[in-house]
């Protein structure tokens, strides 16, 4: 149940991350925020491995830095990238609910690749996510389809970045299992993976992070959203790679990938301007509630 009861802050986590980037959006392009976002995830992370796991950086094995690079390019410079990158073009609520499919990709390789064998229940409750999240987003992806040819572009680039995101979140839940069980804490393999995640995302957005600065005068809400973005995000990360640490990759990943959830019921009540949250949209996240509730009762099972 510490599995559960750390995927479910998770689930806190990501969806205000979510959300925070949304609002450090209003003013400043989404790669800047990713850029501050990562910043602060790493040194809320890496305090946290100072305090409580230092003595597993001396004992590091080498292969462990060579993973967390790989960690690093698919968590942080693909999925944070590409989902706030998301964000931007198609907001908040549709971003996250498209980038919970990563519990379906971590699903597929936990089974394929390392031989995980899941109650049936827990498969059927992934299903049922998965399912939830397609409600949510049906009547938006048609009614992008009928709009304008600009628009159109813009939202179906957005719809192609979440789905980027996903395929790299659920990559990475794979990995994170068996690094934390087999050599180090999850912190860890945070801290060191978020640090390489910045050393990536640099090129790309070094630049315009530092052009953005000049919006602090004006607008210093943006960093101050900003870091509450990075924070949220490393507790998701952390709470997740615990609860990996703990419980098999297809019971962890279809309840964090129900953070959309959370994103929804603050973007209701925060960007009721920004947002559009419809009946399709409530009516999708009660099912995918379902669905987890089904992956919960499977892993007692």
């Amino acid at each position: 149940m510490t599995a559960i009861g750390l995927s479910f802050l998770a689930i806190m986590g990501f969806g205000s991350a979510t959300i925070f980037a949304r609002l450090a959006m209003t003013r400043v392009g989404p790669m800047p925020v990713t850029f501050y976002s990562l910043c602060f995830s790493f040194a809320a992370s890496g305090i946290l491995a100072v305090i409580f796991a230092s003595g597993d950086f001396i004992t590091l094995p080498l292969v462990v830095l060579a993973w967390c690079v790989m960690l690093g390019t698919f968590n942080f410079l693909g999925g944070r990238n590409l989902s706030y990158l998301a964000v931007g073009r198609i907001g908040a609520a549709r971003a996250g609910a498209i980038v919970g499919t990563s519990a379906v990709f971590a699903s597929i390789l936990a089974i394929t690749l390392t031989g995980e064998r899941p109650h049936w229940v827990v498969l059927v409750g992934t299903v049922v996510v998965v399912g939830g999240l397609a409600t949510a987003l049906g009547k938006n992806i048609m009614e992008t389809a009928g709009g304008q040819s600009a628009g159109r572009r813009v939202a179906f680039i957005g719809y192609l970045l979440a789905f980027g995101a996903a395929c790299c979140y659920g990559t990475t839940n794979v990995v994170v299992r068996q690094l934390t069980i087999d050599y180090t804490s999850p912190l860890v393999v945070a801290t060191i993976s978020l640090f390489f995640g910045i050393l990536l995302v640099a090129p790309v957005a070094a630049k315009q992070a530092v052009e953005a600065i000049g919006e602090l005068r004006q607008s210093p809400g943006f960093m101050v959203y900003a870091a509450l973005s990075g924070l949220a995000a490393a507790t998701g990360v952390n709470c997740t790679y615990f609860a990996l640490q703990r419980a098999e990759v297809v019971v962890v990943a279809p309840i964090v990938s129900a953070n959309p959830l959370f994103t929804l019921l603050l973007a209701a009540l925060f960007l009721q301007q920004q947002e559009n949250v419809n009946r399709w949209l409530v009516l999708g996240i009660a099912v995918t509630v379902a669905g987890v509730a089904l992956v919960v009762l499977g892993s007692q099972m």
